[in-house]
C-alpha cells in the first residue's frame, strides 16, 4: 500500500507568508523614525555623526529582531537576551537624544516606535512568557501616563496622545506576538494533518491485515489437518493418505492464488466498502468527503475494476494537492456504470496539474481500456480536478482472467 504521508500543502505557503511579515512589520516600524533624518525640521545633515549614529541604532534593533524574534517562539540564549536588552536601552537613548536636538520635539516622537520595537525583540528573546509580558504592559501604560503628565509634546489632539503613545510602544510587540502565534498554529496543525494522515494509513494496513488473515487463517489450519492425517496414515492407507495429500496440494494452490487477488487487487471487491474507506482515509486527514450513488448497484465485474481506482485515486488526491473537498459519484443506467472522482485544492504548477498521473493509475487505465471502458481525467479549471471512469457491461473479458489472478 501506498503512504500517504509526508508533507502537507497549503501549510508552508501560509507559514511563509507570516514570517514574511515579521520581516517586514520590524523593516516599517525601524524604519520609520529613520524618516524623520530626512525632515526639514532635523538640524543635522544625512551624514552628520548623530544621524549616523541614530541610523546605526535602528539597523542593529532591526538585525536583532531578524535574528532573536523566532517563529517557533522559543528562547534565545543568555547572550542573545543580553543583546536584546542592550537594543532596548540603545532606542531609549535615541529617542532621549531626538527629543532634545529636535526644535519641534513633537517630531521625534515617533522614536518611540524603535523603543516598542526594541520591546519587542526583549520579551521574543525572552520566550515571551506571559508574566513579561504583562510586565511589559504595565511598563507601556505607565509611560504612557508619564508623558501626559509630563507635557511631552505631541503633533495630535490631546485626547489621541494615549491612543498614539500605546500604537507607538505597543504595536509592534503587538504584531510580532500575533505573527509569532499563527506560526504556532500553524505548525501544531500540520502535526496534526500527519498524526491523522499516519492514523489512517495504519487503519488502512490494519484492514488489509485482517483480510489476509480471513484468507488464509481457514486454509492453512485445513492444510495443517490433511497434513497430520497424510502423516499418519502413509504408512497403513497410502491410497487415503495421497487422497490428504493432493488435498493439501489443491488447498495451498487456492490460498496462494486468494492471496495473490488480494494482493493485486483482484479479489472480488466491496465497492462500497473500498469508497467507505477512501473517504475515511479522507476525512482524516482533514478534507470534507462525500460518496453519492449507489454502489451496490454496479456489476461485480465492474466493482472489481473500480475498487483500485478508488483507492489509488484517494492516495493520489492526498500525496498531490490540498484537498478541503472530495466527491465520490457513483452512476448506474442501462449498462453504462460511471465513477467520477472530484477533488479541489490542486495547485497551478506542473507537478500539481495532474494529481492522479502515476504509474498505479496508468495500469488501471491500461486494463479499463483493454476492456472496452475509458479513463478520463483533468482539472476543471478552477483550482479542482476530475477523474472519470466509464464501464460497459456485456462482455466477459471485463471480468479478471485466471491468468491475470495468478500472475
Amino acid at each position: 500500500m501506498t503512504s500517504v504521508t509526508g508533507p502537507v500543502g497549503g501549510f508552508g505557503l501560509v507559514r511563509g507568508y507570516l514570517r514574511s511579515g515579521l520581516v517586514f512589520t520590524a523593516l516599517v516600524f525601524c524604519g520609520m523614525p529613520t524618516l524623520m533624518l530626512l525632515d526639514g525640521r532635523w538640524p543635522h545633515p544625512v551624514v552628520h555623526p548623530l544621524s549616523l549614529l541614530l541610523s546605526g541604532v535602528a539597523v542593529a534593533v532591526f538585525a536583532g529582531h531578524t535574528v532573536l524574534v523566532r517563529p517557533a517562539g522559543t528562547a534565545a540564549g543568555r547572550s542573545g537576551q543580553g543583546v536584546a536588552a542592550g537594543l532596548l536601552v540603545l532606542s531609549v537613548a535615541a529617542f532621549v537624544l531626538t527629543l532634545r536636538t529636535v526644535t519641534a520635539a513633537a517630531a521625534s516622537v515617533i522614536w518611540l516606535l524603535l523603543v516598542g520595537q526594541a520591546l519587542s525583540v526583549l520579551l521574543a528573546a525572552r520566550g515571551w512568557r506571559r508574566r513579561e509580558v504583562a510586565g511589559a504592559s504595565v511598563l507601556v501604560v505607565a509611560l504612557i501616563v508619564a508623558s501626559v503628565a509630563g507635557g511631552v509634546p505631541f503633533p495630535v489632539v490631546t485626547w489621541m496622545q494615549p491612543l498614539l503613545l500605546l500604537l507607538l510602544l505597543a504595536g509592534p510587540a503587538a504584531a510580532d506576538l500575533a505573527s509569532v502565534g499563527m506560526i504556532r498554529v500553524m505548525d501544531r496543525l500540520e502535526q496534526a494533518r500527519r498524526d491523522a494522515d499516519e492514523l489512517a494509513t495504519t487503519r488502512e494496513r490494519v484492514r488489509i491485515a485482517a483480510e489476509l488473515h480471513d484468507v488464509q487463517g481457514h486454509s492453512l489450519h485445513a492444510i495443517a489437518l490433511h497434513a497430520e492425517l497424510t502423516e499418519r496414515l502413509v504408512g497403513t492407507d497410502p491410497q487415503t493418505a495421497a487422497t490428504h495429500a493432493r488435498t493439501v496440494r489443491t488447498l495451498a494452490a487456492d490460498a496462494l492464488a486468494e492471496t495473490r487477488a488480494l494482493v493485486r487487487g483482484y479479489r472480488d471487491a466491496d465497492l462500497s466498502g473500498e469508497l467507505r474507506n477512501a473517504a475515511g482515509l479522507l476525512r482524516a486527514a482533514g478534507a470534507d468527503a462525500e460518496v453519492t450513488g449507489d454502489p451496490s448497484a454496479v456489476p461485480a465485474v465492474h466493482a472489481v475494476l473500480l475498487g483500485p481506482i478508488v483507492r489509488e485515486a484517494a492516495t493520489n488526491v492526498l500525496r498531490h494537492s490540498d484537498p478541503a473537498r472530495v466527491r465520490f459519484t457513483v452512476r448506474r443506467a442501462g449498462d453504462r456504470t460511471e465513477l467520477e472522482v472530484y477533488n479541489d485544492g490542486v495547485g497551478d504548477d506542473a507537478a500539481a496539474s495532474d494529481p492522479h498521473s502515476g504509474t498505479g493509475l496508468t495500469g488501471v487505465r491500461d486494463r479499463v481500456g483493454k476492456r472496452g471502458g475509458r479513463v478520463e481525467a483533468g482539472p476543471d479549471g478552477t483550482g479542482g480536478f476530475r477523474l472519470r471512469v466509464v464501464l460497459l457491461s456485456g462482455a466477459d473479458e471485463l471480468a479478471p482472467d485466471a491468468t491475470e489472478v495468478r500472475a
